[in-house]
C-alpha cells in the first residue's frame, strides 16, 4: 500500500492502518504497531503534476487487485495510491492536495475500521468537492447509498466481487466526468474575472438602471431618464502639484487618493460613473443624504489620508466637492465598435459648476437648493447657505449652501456660533443693502477671520460702497494763509462739498492717515514743507498714491507747473482763482478719479449672480443706491 508523498522520497510502504508521523525523509512508526517502512528510491520531483486515484480498503488482497487492474488500464497516466482506513486515507488526501496534486477519484469500501466509507466520502467531499466519488462494496445498504449520493454526491455503487471491465469503465469515465467538470469551472471563474474586469470599466449599477441583466445585451442607444444625485469631487491645485512628480508618480499618486474615496462613495450607496483626470463623478440613485453623507465621510476620510501624506514628507491635499440632485438622462454613447455609458443633463453639468464654486469660497462642500429640499431632516447636518449664484452657462440663480461637517470640530464650533450674522448679512447683501450688511460680515470675521466665505462677502460690500460716489465728495484744504482757506471751505461747503483743513504739509500728511479725503487743493508755497515735497510723499504712499491732488498757487511761471504735474498732481490752478473755475475743476477731476477706481475695482468684486451684479453696475452708473 502507498503511503502520502515525502518531500524528499517518494513514499514508504507499511502493513497496518496507524497513526503515524513523519520528519523530512526520517519516518517514525508507533512500536505497538507493526510498521514496516522503505523509502523508496524515486525523486519527488519526478512526480510532480501527475493526478492520483485512491483506494481505500481495509484488505490488504483487495487493494492489490485494485492497483494491479488499474495500473494495467490507464498504463503511468495516473498514480494509484492505497490506504487501509479512513483516517490514513483523509490524511493523505490532505497532503495530496496540499502538494497540488489531482485527485480526480476515490474509490472506498464501505466496511472499514474507523469511519464507515459513506461518512469517508462526505468528509473527502467537504476537501475536496470535485473529486468524483465512486463505492465499491457488498454490504451497504440502500439508504446508505443514498445518503452518500445526496451529500457526497456519489458517483457510482459497484457491488463486490467486481467486473473487471465494468470497474475500469465506471474509473475511466469518473476521471472523464472529473476534467470535464474541472474545465467547466476553469471556464466559468475565467468568465467571472472578466465579468468582474468589464464591471470595473462599466458599473453593475449602471447596467441595473437601464435594467440590463447580462452585459452582452448591451445595445448601442440604451438609455433611461431617472432623477437621482450627482457628485463631482476634485483635488485643489492638482496642476502644479503633479508638475513635481514624475509620470509614474502622478499615477501612483492619484491611484492611492482614489483608491482611499472610491469604497465611500460605495458604502453610501453611490457608484463612480466615470473618473475624470483625479476628478471624480459619481451617482446616487437612491436619495440625496446618501451623497452629502459621503461627501462628509470623503472629507473626514481625507484628513486621515493627509496625516499618512504628511508622516511620509509629501505635499498634503485639499480637495472641492459639489452636489446636485435632478433628473439627467443614462445610456450608452458611441459607435457599433466603441461604446460608453455616460449620463447626459443639465443636473450633471449644474453639479460640476457648484463643485468649482468651492475654490471661490474656500470651503469643501457646496450643494444646490435641489438638493438640500430633498435632504430627508437638514436638522442632521451643519448647513448654512452661502450665494445665489448663476453658475457658468446658465441663466437662473441658483441657492447654493455649505455643508460645513467635515470641517474641524473647533471650524465647526466657529461656523455654527457665526451662522445668524452671516446669513443675515446675506440676506441684507442680495436686498442691496450693503452698509448694514458690511456690519454683519464684520461681526462673523470678528469671531472668526478664517471664514473665507464671509471675507468675500466684506470685501464686496467696502468695494461696492466705495464706488458709489457720496453726496458730499470730503475735500482736503492745504493752505497756510486763512484768508484762501475760508474762502475756499465756504465755496465748497455752498456746493454741498465736505471740507477739511490742514495748515501745512505735515498736518496734511497725518490728517490723510485717519481719513482719506476723494480730493485735495493743496498749495505750494508753505513753511516746513512745501506743496512739491507734500504731493511727492503722498504719491510714494501706496495708500495715498491715487488721491487726485490739485495744485492751488501763486506761482505762474511754467517751470512751476510743469513741477508740480512731474510729482504728481493732475492740475494746477494759479492764484488769484476764479470760483466757477475751482468748482469745475474739483468736480471733473473728481469724476476721473471715481470712473478709474470704478474701472480698477470693478473686477475685484467676486458676485457670481449676474442679476445682482447688473444691479450693482447700475448703482455705480448712477451713483446711488
Amino acid at each position: 500500500m502507498a503511503l502520502p508523498l515525502d518531500r524528499d522520497w517518494g513514499y514508504v510502504k507499511r502493513s497496518n492502518c496507524a497513526r503515524y508521523n513523519y520528519k523530512k525523509s526520517v519516518y517514525s512508526v508507533n512500536p505497538y504497531s507493526h510498521y514496516i517502512s522503505i523509502k523508496l528510491k524515486v525523486r519527488f520531483s519526478k512526480m510532480v503534476n501527475k493526478s492520483v486515484i485512491l483506494c481505500v480498503d481495509d484488505e490488504q488482497t483487495i487493494l492489490e487487485s485494485l492497483k494491479i487492474e488499474l495500473k494495467q488500464a490507464f498504463s503511468d497516466q495516473y498514480l494509484i495510491e492505497t490506504a487501509e482506513c479512513s483516517e490514513e486515507a483523509l490524511e493523505l488526501v490532505e497532503q495530496l492536495l496540499e502538494e497540488n496534486y489531482e485527485v480526480p477519484v476515490v474509490i472506498s469500501d464501505y466496511i472499514l475500521p474507523d469511519i464507515k466509507g459513506d461518512e469517508l466520502l462526505k468528509l473527502i467531499h467537504a476537501i475536496s468537492p470535485a473529486t468524483v466519488k465512486v463505492m465499491l462494496t457488498g454490504q451497504a445498504d440502500r439508504e446508505t447509498v443514498e445518503n452518500t449520493l445526496k451529500h457526497a454526491k456519489l458517483y457510482r455503487y459497484i457491488k463486490k466481487p467486481w467486473q473487471n471491465e465494468d470497474l475500469v469503465f465506471t474509473v475511466s469515465e469518473a476521471i472523464k466526468s472529473y476534467f470535464r467538470e474541472k474545465q467547466l469551472t476553469d471556464k466559468n471563474q475565467e468568465l467571472e474575472r472578466k465579468v468582474t474586469t468589464f464591471y470595473k470599466f462599466v458599473p453593475v449599477q449602471f447596467l441595473k438602471l437601464l435594467n440590463i441583466e447580462e452585459y452582452d445585451k448591451i445595445k448601442l442607444g440604451d438609455c433611461v431618464e431617472k432623477n437621482m444625485t450627482t457628485m463631482f469631487a476634485d483635488i485643489r491645485g492638482f496642476t502644479t502639484l503633479s508638475e513635481t512628480m514624475t509620470p509614474q508618480e502622478n499615477f501612483k499618486f492619484i491611484n492611492g487618493y482614489l483608491t482611499q474615496m472610491e469604497p465611500i462613495i460605495d458604502k453610501y450607496n453611490g457608484f463612480i460613473d466615470k473618473y475624470i483626470g483625479d476628478a471624480i463623478m459619481a451617482l446616487f440613485p437612491t436619495c440625496a443624504d446618501d451623497a452629502v453623507q459621503a461627501a462628509i465621510a470623503m472629507l473626514k476620510k481625507l484628513v486621515d489620508y493627509n496625516q499618512g501624506r504628511q508622516r511620509a514628507g509629501y505635499q498634503l491635499i485639499n480637495i472641492g466637492i459639489g452636489i446636485h440632485t435632478g433628473p439627467l438622462m443614462l445610456g450608452t454613447v458611441g459607435g457599433q465598435n466603441r461604446m460608453d455609458g455616460t449620463v447626459i443633463s443639465d443636473a450633471v453639468n449644474l453639479a460640476s459648476r457648484v463643485e468649482g464654486l468651492t475654490k471661490i469660497y474656500g470651503t469643501p462642500l457646496l450643494i444646490t437648493e435641489q438638493t438640500y429640499s430633498s435632504l430627508t431632516d437638514v436638522s442632521q447636518y451643519h448647513i448654512r447657505v452661502i450665494d445665489c449664484v448663476t453658475v457658468k452657462g446658465k441663466t437662473k440663480t441658483v441657492t447654493v449652501y455649505e455643508v460645513f461637517d467635515g470641517n474641524s470640530p473647533p471650524g465647526i464650533k466657529l461656523k455654527s456660533e457665526t451662522q445668524t450674522n452671516f446669513e443675515q448679512g446675506f440676506k441684507c447683501f442680495h436686498n442691496e443693502k450693503f452698509e448694514e450688511a458690511l456690519v454683519f460680515f464684520d461681526k462673523v470675521l470678528e469671531s472668526n477671520e478664517n471664514d473665507t466665505a464671509a471675507q468675500i462677502y466684506f470685501n464686496n460690500c467696502k468695494t461696492i460702497l466705495s464706488m458709489i460716489m457720496p453726496q458730499s465728495p470730503h475735500i482736503l484744504i492745504v493752505d497756510d494763509t486763512p484768508f484762501n482757506t475760508d474762502l475756499l471751505s465756504r465755496l465748497l461747503t455752498k456746493n454741498h462739498f465736505e471740507v477739511s483743513v490742514a495748515e501745512n504739509g505735515e498736518m496734511a500728511l497725518s490728517m490723510v492717515k485717519n481719513r482719506r479725503p476723494h480730493l485735495i487743493l493743496l498749495d505750494v508755497m508753505m513753511p516746513i514743507m512745501d506743496g512739491f515735497e507734500t504731493c511727492r510723499r503722498l504719491k510714494a504712499d501706496s495708500q495715498t498714491q491715487d488721491i487726485p491732488v490739485i495744485f492751488i498757487s501763486a506761482l505762474v511761471e511754467s517751470v512751476d507747473k510743469v513741477k508740480g504735474f512731474k510729482v504728481g498732481a493732475v492740475d494746477y490752478i494759479t492764484k488769484p482763482f476764479q470760483r466757477q473755475e475751482v468748482l469745475v475743476r474739483v468736480r471733473t477731476h473728481l469724476n476721473l478719479s471715481h470712473l478709474q477706481q470704478q474701472y480698477q475695482l470693478k473686477n475685484s468684486i467676486v458676485i457670481n449672480n449676474c442679476e445682482l451684479k447688473a444691479k450693482i453696475d447700475r448703482m455705480i452708473v448712477h451713483g446711488r443706491f
